[in-house]
């Protein structure tokens, strides 16, 4: 059966009470049921906005981290299946995989949808960075590069990214930062991951309402050491594409090479300021 036969229609009923009301962390030593899998939430690894990710282990003792999406409104959960939907068909090696999915349905009616993910054991390339500053050390010119390239790959994925009927339909990530590269347990590939800031790349921004609307997604969802120019001032009549990965990718390779982003260099040597107006 594929990941997504009758994904529309899979909400099944948890093995434990999980509410929505419950605290984040009140999720922990949970035990969730997915397509026939159990998986029991071990700890919070992260979250932002309405999504949690916890390292789970299923029934054979092997680790998983398990993205859990709030679904609080329609517009969250159609951006959610998207999200699901787009990285079943990214079969990339800088692309996160998914291996399995399913929406649960909550007994006060509510809906949070679980995505199955490999964890890995070494963190992100900002833990990387991190660790290294501590001791004073900086990354490897080669190592970056070939880092950079494999990122640059995974982007590229996206960008050529084609529909079921075949249509070529360009998507943009749209946060790409060092703390969304996760690295493979030998150090040496990296994988691209959170695509809940993902859209399709490009937009016509026709009027206010859309441009305000794209600023906002963009306020939420796009760190902003790493965001483009255009979606900080989304102005009407103007162009939104793929081109702002690109963006985000050079101050990624600048927070590689020096430990944090051109901007926040910037604003940190002058003792303050706005990243917005800096860029």
């Amino acid at each position: 059966m594929s990941l997504f036969s009758n994904f529309v229609d899979s909400v099944t009923t948890a093995v434990d009470s999980v509410t929505l009301n419950k605290r984040s962390d009140g999720l922990i030593h949970s035990v969730i049921k997915v397509n026939q899998e159990c998986f029991k939430l071990q700890k919070l690894l992260g979250e932002g906005g309405f999504a949690f990710v916890y390292l789970a282990q299923d029934d054979k003792k092997q680790l998983y981290a398990i993205k859990v999406i709030k679904c609080v409104s329609k517009e969250l959960t159609e951006n959610a299946k998207k999200e699901g939907i787009l990285l079943s068909r990214l079969n990339h090696d800088n692309i996160i995989k998914i291996k399995d999915m399913c929406m649960i349905k909550e007994d006060d009616g509510s809906k949070m949808l679980y995505m199955i993910m490999p964890f890995y054991k070494r963190g992100s390339v900002q833990d990387l960075i991190d660790n290294n500053r501590k001791s004073g050390k900086y990354l490897e010119e080669e190592y970056i590069f070939s880092l950079f390239k494999q990122v640059c790959l995974g982007v590229k994925a996206l960008a050529d990214y084609r529909n079921r009927q075949g249509i070529h339909q360009p998507w943009a990530h749209r946060d790409i930062k060092p703390a969304n590269i996760l690295l493979s347990d030998d150090g040496k590939t990296p994988v691209l991951m959170d695509f809940g800031s993902a859209r399709i790349a490009r937009i016509e921004i026709d009027d206010k309402k859309m441009a305000n609307k794209i600023q906002d997604e963009a306020a939420e969802h796009c760190s902003m050491p790493y965001r483009a120019p255009e979606l900080f001032d989304v102005k009407v009549n103007s162009k939104i594409d793929e081109r702002v990965d690109v963006w985000s990718l050079g101050c990624t390779l600048f927070a590689m090479a020096y430990g944090e982003s051109p901007f926040e260099m910037t604003i940190n040597r002058q003792g303050g300021g706005s990243i917005g107006l800096a860029t």
